[in-house]
C-alpha cells in the first residue's frame, strides 16, 4: 500500500510532516518520504494506492484501559466470544486499532487474542489476565469471580503467583486501593515483589491507585503506570497535585486517569449528562434514550460513589495541565461506557475531555498512541507512523491538530489501516 502525499503526524510529539509518501509492506511502515522524491521501487500493479493530499495520516489510536472480557463473564458461556469480537470491530471502527484489557479472564483474552490478530477485522488485544489484589479485595468484593483476579496474602507467594502468568500476558495489573471502604490493601511488600517479578520477564506493572498515598507507594515501588486520576486530599487544594505531578516527571512513571470513568459514575443517572454527549457529538439522540432504559443507567456502583467520583473528575480536569507542564508521560483510556453508546467512543470522549481539559492537541494524540504503547513496553513495534513499526493508522480529512472535533467525528475518517490492512 502507498498513501500519497500526505501530511503524518507521527504519534511521537514531533512536528507534523507535510507532503510526505507512506509505503507499507508485510504490515508494516516500510517507507516514508517527501512526495515525490525518487524511489527504490516503483508501484506494482498489486499495490493499493491512496490519494492522501487533503488527508492526515497518524497512528491507529489505542484503548488502553479498559476491562472487555470482565464483562463477558456475565454472558452466557457461548455468547462470550462473539460479543468480544464485535466490541473489538466497533474499537476498528472508531479508528481505534489497539486496546488494553486490563483485569479479565485469561482464557477469554487469550482466545479473543487469537482471533483478533488473524483476519484483521477487528482492533488487537493486549491483555493483563486476572488482577492481583488484596485477600476479597477489589473487584472480587463487587462479582466475585475468582478468574478475574488473584489474591495476595503471603508477600513470598505474590512472585510465584505472578511467574505463572508471565508466559501468558501482555503485562501485569495491580489493585493497590487504599479507600477506608476498601478494605486491605496488597501488602506493599508483595507489590514489590509482583513488580520485581515482572520486570525480570520484561512485563510492566500498571498500578490501580484511589488515594495520593497509594500513588506515591506504587511509584516507589516501581510502578510503571498509574491507573486512575486519586481522591484528593482537599479537593479546593491543588498542591497534592503538583507534587504527584513532579513525582511522576521525576520517576518517569506513566499516567492513565480515566477521565471519563469518573464523569459517568459522578453523572450516572443524570438526563442533562446524556444531553450533553449529544451536544458533544459523542451519543445521538437515539443512544441516550437507549442508555437511559440499561438496567444499571441510574443504579449506585459498588465502591465508587456518585459524589466521590464526581470530586476525582472535577479535581483530575482542573489539575491534568499541572502534570502536562510538569512534563508528566499521560495515557488515555477509559475503562467503562456504561454511559455510552459503545465501547469506542468511551475512548473518544476521554480525547475530548482531554481537550476540556486544556492539553494541546498533539499532547493529546500522543496520549493514545505513542505513549499508549510505551504504556505496555510496545513503543519500538506499534504506536507511531515510523519505519518499521506495525501499520496500524488512521487516515483523516482534516487537521486533528486544528480541532478535536476532527479526531472523534466518523464523517473525518477516511480510512483505518490495521496492520497494513485497509478497513
Amino acid at each position: 500500500m502507498i498513501i500519497r502525499n500526505v501530511t503524518v503526524i507521527d504519534g511521537t510529539g514531533g512536528a507534523a510532516l507535510p507532503a510526505v509518501d507512506v509505503r507499507i509492506a508485510d504490515g508494516r511502515f516500510e517507507d516514508i518520504r517527501p512526495s515525490g522524491a525518487d524511489t527504490t521501487r516503483a508501484p506494482s500493479g498489486n499495490d493499493v494506492v491512496l490519494d492522501g493530499r487533503g488527508g492526515y495520516l497518524l497512528p491507529g489510536l489505542w484503548e488502553s484501559h479498559t476491562h472487555l472480557t470482565g464483562f463477558a463473564m456475565s454472558l452466557p458461556e457461548a455468547e462470550r466470544l462473539p460479543h468480544l469480537h464485535r466490541a473489538l470491530a466497533d474499537y476498528l471502527d472508531s479508528g481505534i486499532t489497539s486496546v488494553c484489557d486490563l483485569g479479565g479472564s485469561i482464557t477469554q483474552g487469550r482466545a479473543i487474542r487469537e482471533a483478533s490478530r488473524a483476519d484483521g477485522t477487528a482492533a488487537s488485544l493486549f491483555f493483563a489476565g486476572p488482577v492481583f489484589t488484596s485477600i476479597q479485595g477489589w473487584p472480587l468484593s463487587f462479582h466475585g469471580e475468582r478468574s478475574m483476579a488473584v489474591e495476595v496474602g503471603d508477600v513470598d507467594e505474590a512472585p510465584r503467583q505472578v511467574e505463572k502468568l508471565l508466559d501468558q500476558v501482555d503485562f501485569v495489573k495491580c489493585i493497590f486501593d487504599g479507600k477506608p471502604r476498601g478494605g486491605e490493601r496488597v501488602p506493599l511488600a508483595a507489590l514489590k515483589a509482583i513488580i520485581q517479578a515482572a520486570h525480570g520477564a520484561g512485563k510492566k506493572v500498571l498500578v490501580h491507585v484511589a488515594t495520593g498515598t497509594d500513588l506515591r507507594e506504587a511509584v516507589a515501588a516501581g510502578a510503571d503506570c498509574i491507573e486512575h486520576s486519586f481522591v484528593p486530599e482537599d479537593p479546593a487544594d491543588t498542591s497534592e497535585a503538583e507534587q504527584i505531578a513532579a513525582l511522576l516527571a521525576q520517576t518517569g512513571t506513566l499516567y492513565c486517569p480515566t477521565l471519563v470513568t469518573w464523569e459517568q459514575l459522578g453523572r450516572n443517572g443524570d438526563p442533562a449528562y446524556l444531553d450533553e454527549l449529544v451536544a458533544d457529538g459523542i451519543s445521538s439522540a437515539e443512544d441516550a434514550t437507549a442508555i437511559a432504559a440499561r438496567p444499571f443507567w441510574g443504579m449506585p456502583f459498588p465502591h465508587h460513589p456518585a459524589d466521590e467520583s464526581q470530586t476525582r473528575f472535577d479535581y483530575a480536569m482542573r489539575s491534568l495541565p499541572l502534570f502536562h507542564e510538569a512534563g508528566v508521560k499521560l495515557v488515555a483510556g477509559s475503562d467503562i461506557a456504561m454511559g455510552m453508546p459503545t465501547p469506542g467512543s468511551s475512548l473518544l470522549r476521554e480525547l475530548q475531555l482531554f481537550a476540556k481539559a486544556g492539553l494541546p492537541l498533539s499532547e493529546i494524540i500522543a496520549t493514545a498512541t505513542g505513549h499508549a504503547a510505551e504504556k505496555i513496553g510496545k513503543r519500538d513495534v506499534v504506536g507511531t507512523v515510523t519505519v518499521g513499526a506495525v501499520a496500524d493508522a488512521l487516515l483523516l480529512d482534516a487537521d486533528p491538530l486544528a480541532d478535536i472535533s476532527h479526531l472523534i467525528d466518523p464523517r473525518h475518517r477516511r480510512a483505518v489501516v490495521s496492520s497494513g490492512r485497509l478497513v
